[in-house]
């Protein structure tokens, strides 16, 4: 009778260590790519917040692709966000506008690129996790929570940059 309840308390403890370490594997910190699906993004500037749906794509130290898509899967903007500038497209009204990442601007503060890399791969979140990304600037709060879908590490992704000379440069975005 002793075995088996030795057997029995054996086989939860191994069936538990093994569900513990399947959620640890979701938690990457080690990757080359990280696709990030189906998220919710909530960006909030002082008062004003704006909800959005979206879908990242990361390759390590190279490029991050932030696409919104706030209605029926169609794109309507995106962010491409490399280690020295930050590209912000309007698909809409067909216009542009580049900032680089390390200067300060009215509206983008310095961001730190490793802090950035790490959100947009969902490193610290599984599906459904909410995580935020906070910066002061200026006496203004800027914070973007992303409730996150599902994420994906390490598999050939087909990124490239949009081609923006369809469209118009404008520089009122960021200065």
């Amino acid at each position: 009778m002793k075995g088996e309840r030795y057997i029995i308390l054996l086989l939860v403890v191994a069936l538990l260590c093994g569900c513990a370490t399947g959620r640890r594997t979701t938690k990457r910190t080690t990757w080359q790519t990280a696709q990030a699906t189906n998220c919710i993004a909530t960006a909030t500037m002082d008062s004003m917040q704006y909800t959005i749906g979206c879908s990242m794509h990361v390759v390590r130290d190279s490029i991050i692709i932030l696409v919104v898509r706030p209605m029926m899967n169609i794109e309507m903007g995106r962010f491409e966000i490399t280690p020295k500038e930050v590209v912000a497209i309007d698909k809409i009204n067909r216009q542009y506008t580049k900032s680089i990442i390390s200067k300060n601007t009215p509206i983008v503060p310095r961001i730190r690129w490793n802090d950035l890399q790490s959100f947009a791969a969902g490193e610290k979140a599984q599906k459904g996790d909410k995580v935020t990304l906070t910066y002061s600037y200026k006496g203004h709060l800027v914070r973007l929570d992303m409730t996150y879908g599902d994420i994906v590490y390490d598999t050939p992704m087909g990124i490239r940059r949009l081609n923006v000379d369809k469209y118009k440069y404008v520089d009122t975005f960021f200065e």
